[in-house]
C-alpha cells in the first residue's frame, strides 16, 4: 500500500447547490433585464461616476428609501439605456422564480442576493465544504462502529453500552467547544488533562488531516429563489436570493489520502477511501431516507424526484451520495439521526427549505449530489 492515494472525485448535482460567502449583493448593485432573462451585477461606484450631479443625487436619494426604491430607480434607468456598460461586471442567467420575488417584493424586502464563491476563472464549489460533509459521514461511521454510546456528563464525554441502537446525549445546548470536544473524543485525537479538568485537542492527530481536497473547477451558476416550506404555509412569503449551480452541474475534485500517516502513527485513525465511501452511502441514505417521509407526508413531489433518482443511482456500489452548501438541514449537519427524541436537535424540523419555486411546496431540496471516487 502506497503512502500516498490519488483520486478524481467526481460529483454531480441531483439539486441544487449553493455555498454561502458571508457576502451578500444589495439591491443597488444588480439590475433584471426581464425580456432576456437575465440579471446585470453592477459596479456601483462606475455607476455613480457615469451620472450628471443631479442624476446622482436623484439615484442616491431613492436608494436611501430603501432596497424597493433601489430597485425601481435601477430599472427605470435600464430600460431608458441609461446604465453605462462599462459598470457591469458580469451578468448571470436567473430563474423565474427570482424574478417573480423582484416584481412581488415589498416595501421590507431586503432584496439582496447571496454570490458564490470566485474565483479568476469563475464560481466553484470549496473544497472545504465537501470535505465537511464527508467528516460528517465518517464521524457518523465511527460511531456505529464502535458500537457505543457517546454521553457527555459535566465535564467530559463518555462511551457507554449501547442497549439498541448507538445515540449520542450531548448538552442540551452544546457550546463550541463541547462540539469540537466531541469530534475529538470520537475521531481520537483528544485527551482528557485532569490537572486543568478540560481536554486537550491535538489538532495534528486529526485523522482529517492525512485527507487532502482542492477546490473544484470552475462552474456554470445562475440566480434561484430559496424559500422555505412549512406545512401550514406560514414562512411561503419569505424568499431568499442566492447564485446557485444546477440540478445536473458536474464538478472534479483532486482527492489525496496519505494513508502512510495513519499507518506510521501521525495521525489518531485511518480513513480509507474504501471504507469513507461506505460511510457516504449508508449516513447520507439514511438522511435522504429521514426526509423522504417527510416529503411524502405533505406531497412534496419535487423532493421526491430528487429522493427516487438518489435511489436508483445508489445501485452502482460504486456510487455515493452527499449533501452539500446552504440548506442541507440540520438532520445532516448535526448527526440528528444519533440523538434522543427528547433532545432539540433530535426532533423532526418543522420546515424545509427549498428552491426554483414561487411556492416553496413545489421546489426542490438543496444540496444533493452523488459522488465516485476515480483512482488516478
Amino acid at each position: 500500500m502506497s503512502f500516498l492515494e490519488a483520486y478524481a472525485l467526481e460529483l454531480e448535482l441531483l439539486s441544487p447547490v449553493h455555498v454561502g460567502t458571508g457576502e451578500a449583493y444589495p439591491a443597488y448593485a444588480y439590475v433584471p433585464d426581464f425580456e432576456n432573462k437575465v440579471v446585470h451585477l453592477l459596479d456601483p461606484s462606475t455607476l455613480l461616476q457615469a451620472f450628471s450631479p443631479e442624476r446622482r443625487a436623484a439615484f442616491l436619494h431613492k436608494v436611501a428609501e430603501g432596497p424597493k426604491g433601489a430597485q425601481e430607480v435601477l430599472q427605470s434607468l435600464f430600460r431608458e439605456g441609461q446604465v453605462p456598460k462599462e459598470a457591469v461586471v458580469r451578468t448571470l442567467p436567473a430563474s423565474s422564480a427570482f424574478f417573480h420575488s423582484i416584481q412581488e417584493a415589498t416595501e421590507e424586502a431586503h432584496l439582496e442576493y447571496r454570490p458564490l464563491p470566485y474565483s479568476p476563472l469563475g464560481p466553484y464549489l470549496p473544497g472545504s465544504s465537501v470535505k465537511g460533509a464527508l467528516r460528517t459521514a465518517w464521524l457518523f461511521w465511527r460511531l456505529m462502529q464502535r458500537g457505543e454510546n457517546l454521553v457527555f456528563q459535566k465535564p467530559i464525554w463518555q462511551f457507554e453500552k449501547a442497549r439498541d441502537e448507538v445515540r449520542i446525549r450531548p448538552p442540551r445546548d452544546p457550546s463550541i467547544s463541547q462540539n469540537q470536544e466531541f469530534e475529538g473524543v470520537t475521531l481520537g485525537y483528544a485527551s482528557w488533562d485532569e490537572k486543568r479538568r478540560r481536554y486537550r485537542l491535538d489538532l495534528y492527530r486529526d485523522p482529517f488531516r492525512a485527507v487532502r481536497l482542492t477546490d473544484s473547477g470552475p462552474g456554470e451558476s445562475f440566480l434561484n429563489r430559496i424559500g422555505v416550506f412549512h406545512p401550514k404555509g406560514q414562512m411561503a412569503g419569505i424568499p431568499i436570493l442566492a447564485e446557485t449551480f444546477r440540478k445536473g452541474s458536474r464538478f472534479r475534485f483532486l482527492f489525496r489520502y496519505q494513508g502512510g500517516l495513519a499507518r506510521q502513527g501521525g495521525v489518531a485513525g485511518a480513513v480509507p477511501p474504501s471504507e469513507l465511501k461506505k460511510a457516504l452511502r449508508e449516513y447520507y441514505a439514511r438522511v435522504a431516507e429521514w426526509e423522504q417521509g417527510y416529503a411524502e407526508d405533505y406531497g412534496l413531489e419535487k423532493a421526491l424526484e430528487v429522493y427516487r433518482e438518489l435511489k436508483q443511482r445508489l445501485e452502482d456500489p460504486e456510487v455515493f451520495p452527499l449533501r452539500v452548501g446552504f440548506g442541507s438541514g440540520r438532520l445532516s449537519l448535526r448527526l440528528a439521526l444519533l440523538l434522543p427524541e427528547d433532545h432539540p436537535e433530535g426532533q423532526e424540523p418543522k420546515t424545509r427549505k427549498t428552491i426554483g419555486a414561487k411556492d416553496p411546496k413545489d421546489g426542490y431540496p438543496l444540496g444533493w449530489a452523488v459522488g465516485r471516487l476515480v483512482p488516478l
